[in-house]
C-alpha cells in the first residue's frame, strides 16, 4: 500500500511516508501538512495549530485573522492555479466557488489524482467564480445539500423574491433584516440591493469587517455600518435594508422584521429565503459527472453522505460511498478496505 484516504478529524491522504490533511477539525495533528479551504470555521481549525505547515489563498489568512488570531505561524499562502510540492505530492488550488478565496484542491500522487472540493458551488454568483470541474480517479465532495429535497430556484428568482419582500416590509413602516452568515451569504445579499435597487444597506459591524477583505480584493460592496450616525437616521427613518448575523437576538425590536438566507430555506417554516454559497444536488450530480471520477467519497453532510453516495452509484454508476464509512487505498489500481 502505498497511497491511503480515510476521514480522520478532517480528510488524510497518506503516500508512502507523507501525511497531509485536509480542514482538519483537530488541534492534535502530526502531519507533513494541512491544507485549507475556507476561513468558516469548521473549515479552518489548522490557523489554531501553530506547529503545522498550512496552506491556504491569501483572502482565507486575512479572513481568519478576523476572528482574534493575532499571528499565523507557519503559514503559506498560495495562489490559484499555482502548484505545490509536498514530498512525492503535488496540489494546485482551484476555486471552489463558495466563498472569498475558497479553494478545491487537484492532489496528484504517482498512484492516482485526487480532487477534494471542501464546501463548493457551482453556479454564479456575484462575488465568487464558480467551482471548476477536475477530471480525478477519487473526487472528495462536500455533500451539505446531497439530497434531491434540495433544489434551489433560479438565482434571479431569489433575488426578485428579496428585493420584493424587502420594499414591501418598508412600505409598511417595518425594517427588513436579512439575517445571514457573516462570511459568503451576506455578501451575496448586499450585492443584491447594490445591483437591483438603491435601497441604503445597514451592515452589522461583523459583516462590515468582512466586507472590507471583500473590498481589498476588488469587490464593490456599497454599505453603511450599524455603527455610523448616518444608520441610526436611516433605520429611524424606516428607509434602510438590514443584514446581521443569522444567529444574532432581534427579538427585542419590534420595528424590526427578519428574514433567514439560507439554503436551508427550503425546509424551514419562518421567513426565508434560498440564496446559498453551496451547490444543490442536481449541481453536485453535474459536477461529479464532469469530473468523471472511478470513486467519490462523500463528506461533511451528515446523513446526506449516504444519499448522495446512492444516488452517485445509481445515476452515474460510479463506485460511491462516505468517507468515513471505510479507508481507500490505492496499489496498481483502486482497492477497498
Amino acid at each position: 500500500m502505498s497511497l491511503r484516504i480515510k476521514w480522520e478529524s478532517g480528510v488524510l491522504i497518506e503516500h508512502k511516508d507523507t501525511k497531509i490533511i485536509l480542514d482538519p477539525y483537530s488541534r492534535s495533528l502530526n502531519h507533513r501538512a494541512a491544507l485549507v479551504t475556507h476561513a468558516h470555521l469548521d473549515h479552518s481549525h489548522a490557523f489554531k495549530v501553530n506547529h503545522i505547515l498550512k496552506f491556504s489563498s491569501e483572502e482565507t489568512g486575512e479572513l481568519v485573522a478576523l476572528d482574534g488570531i493575532s499571528r499565523i505561524d507557519r503559514w503559506r499562502p498560495i495562489r490559484e492555479g499555482e502548484r505545490i510540492t509536498i514530498d512525492d505530492i503535488e496540489v494546485t488550488p482551484h476555486s471552489s466557488g463558495h466563498v472569498l478565496g475558497s479553494y478545491e484542491f487537484e492532489i496528484i500522487t504517482p498512484e492516482g489524482t485526487i480532487l477534494f472540493t471542501g464546501d463548493l458551488n457551482t453556479r454564479e454568483h456575484r462575488t465568487v467564480r464558480p467551482a471548476e470541474p477536475v477530471q480525478c480517479d477519487v473526487l472528495i465532495i462536500e455533500s451539505t445539500f446531497g439530497s434531491p429535497d434540495f433544489v434551489f430556484p433560479p438565482d434571479e428568482t431569489i433575488a426578485k423574491d428579496i428585493v420584493d419582500w424587502a420594499s414591501k416590509v418598508l412600505s409598511a413602516g417595518k425594517i427588513p433584516v436579512f439575517q445571514a452568515d457573516s462570511l459568503g451569504n451576506a455578501q451575496e445579499v448586499i450585492r443584491v440591493f447594490n445591483e437591483n435597487t438603491t435601497i441604503p444597506i445597514v451592515s452589522h459591524r461583523r459583516i462590515s469587517r468582512v466586507n472590507r477583505v471583500y473590498e481589498m480584493h476588488g469587490y464593490r460592496m456599497e454599505y453603511i455600518d450599524m455603527e455610523d450616525e448616518r444608520a441610526h437616521e436611516l433605520i429611524s427613518n424606516r428607509n434602510a435594508v438590514i443584514v446581521a448575523p443569522k444567529r444574532l437576538d432581534l427579538s427585542f425590536r419590534t420595528d424590526y422584521v427578519s428574514a433567514l438566507v439560507s439554503g436551508w430555506a427550503l425546509k424551514f417554516r419562518r421567513k426565508s429565503f434560498p440564496l446559498s454559497d453551496h451547490a444543490d444536488f442536481p449541481n453536485l450530480m453535474e459536477f461529479i459527472g464532469r469530473c468523471r471520477p472511478k470513486i467519490v467519497l462523500t463528506y461533511h453532510g451528515g446523513r446526506h453522505n449516504s444519499i448522495l453516495a446512492k444516488y452517485v452509484e445509481k445515476k452515474l454508476k460510479i463506485r460511491a460511498y462516505p468517507i468515513d464509512l471505510i479507508p481507500t487505498r490505492f496499489q496498481s489500481k483502486i482497492s477497498y478496505f
